[in-house]
């Protein structure tokens, strides 16, 4: 068990040690916000949608049996984040606090950090399997996630839901999906291509995430409500990857995808959520600091999850 342990640690450990590398860089004033919106820049229009496109173009067909776990999910996502929404209007939250936590409870930083620690803990097959849910973080969840943004900030809720299909990382999610349901293989140049812009993603996403996160800690902006951070981020590590795990349990998908889709269900806050709310002016500081608590818990949640994963499936 010690052995077991010990190597799931030093396979999810170095993903961190990145984000720590952002934080280190902006403490030692070796990269401002000027700097730090380059990295997310290049994250955003290049290194993310390539990590997309290359990842969900080798997904294939997904078999029926798949599909039906990919659906369990997405339900699992939305309805978590509309009992967000509601709960926080129980508790009497403004709009800006519920949507931005409903966003904050739902999409993961799945690409980044998740996917690729499924692949170095539970092997190259279930990160694999379990590239769909990508997809659905991105393409379904998150739009849900703008649509909120968009009604906290008094505009059309369809109009904003519309728009998210004009960000990059949506459009890179369902080109993505479309290559793989059509059996489409990139032209070799351009797949090179592509392929090397999404293996520098997942490291450069890693830093600049961390980077972010040591930017809004060094800001002095009045702190946000405590309860709609604390809500979604027990939302997004503990009920996300439970009732995930006993949904798609309920479906006839392989069980290497039921772990994987698990693993990826725990992965904290996406640092786009905290880029979407700046960029709607919802709920921003409120968002970074749960990127920022997701981030560091997951360390240990993460962690947790994988082993646990691990010793089911060996």
């Amino acid at each position: 068990m010690t052995h077991l342990v010990l190597d799931v640690l030093s396979r999810v450990w170095p993903f961190f040690l990145l984000v720590g590398a952002g934080v280190a860089l902006v403490r030692l004033r070796l990269l401002d916000g000027r700097m730090t919106q380059g990295l997310s820049a290049y994250v955003y229009w290049v290194g993310f949608p390539a990590l997309l496109i290359h990842s969900l173009s080798r997904l294939g067909r997904p078999s029926h049996d798949l599909i039906l776990g990919l659906v369990a999910y997405a339900c699992i996502g939305l309805l978590l984040m509309a009992a967000t929404v509601a709960a926080g209007r129980t508790l009497g939250w403004n709009r800006a606090e519920r949507a931005g936590a409903g966003m904050a409870s739902g999409v993961g930083n799945s690409a980044f950090l998740a996917l690729p620690v499924t692949a170095s803990v539970l092997g190259a097959e279930a990160a694999r399997l379990a590239a769909g849910v990508v997809a659905i973080d991105f393409a379904v969840l998150a739009t849900a996630g703008v649509g909120l943004l968009g009604w906290a900030a008094g505009r059309s809720v369809w109009r904003s839901t519309v728009q998210a299909f004009h960000n990059p990382v949506v459009v890179a999610a369902l080109g993505g999906v479309a290559l793989a349901l059509l059996d489409i293989a990139l032209p070799e140049p351009l797949d090179r291509a592509v392929g090397m812009a999404a293996f520098s993603g997942s490291p450069v996403g890693l830093v600049a995430l961390g980077a972010a996160l040591g930017l809004s800690e060094a800001d002095n902006e009045a702190a946000p409500a405590t309860a709609p951070v604390v809500l979604a981020t027990l939302v997004k590590l503990a009920a996300f990857p439970l009732l995930v795990w006993l949904a798609v349990g309920l479906t006839p998908a392989p069980p290497l995808f039921r772990a994987g889709a698990t693993l990826l269900a725990a992965a904290p806050t996406a640092v786009n959520v905290f880029i979407q709310t700046r960029a709607y002016g919802v709920w921003p500081r409120g968002a970074a600091r749960i990127v920022a608590l997701t981030t560091a818990l997951s360390a240990i949640t993460l962690s947790v999850v994988a082993l646990l994963l691990t010793a089911r499936v060996s």
